[in-house]
């Protein structure tokens, strides 16, 4: 049975692409190590490897920072510049502690 059904497929291959089984098959497998190598190379699993990675090295949140009133130079030193310090933002008089912002940017753009 197995070897009727294996000279049927032979035939069939030769009928419908003009080749050789043996050609055939031969074109099968190099296609499937190219696309192995290529997703190899492009796939996401780097992206996934990239993603575990700056997990990894991204600190924890710190709490908000509760700032009273202070003055334009005071507020220019929390300009995120220094990572140890709140990334501070004054709209119309009030102050915001915007840090948790800036780590959800980078980790989206680093995407």
């Amino acid at each position: 049975m197995s070897l009727q059904l294996w000279e049927t497929l032979k035939e069939s291959i030769t009928a419908y692409t003009g080749i050789s089984p043996a050609t055939f098959f031969t074109v099968v497998a190099v296609g499937l190590a190219l696309y192995y190598i290529f997703s190899s190379l492009f796939g996401s699993s780097d992206n996934a490897h990239f993603q575990q990675t700056f997990e990894e090295n991204m600190r924890p949140l710190r709490p908000p920072v509760q700032i009273g009133e202070i003055s334009e130079e005071e507020l220019k030193q929390y300009d995120g510049s220094d990572s140890e310090k709140p990334l501070l933002m004054a709209i119309k008089g009030q102050i915001y502690d915007v840090s948790q912002s800036r780590f959800k940017d980078l980790k989206s753009s680093q995407l």
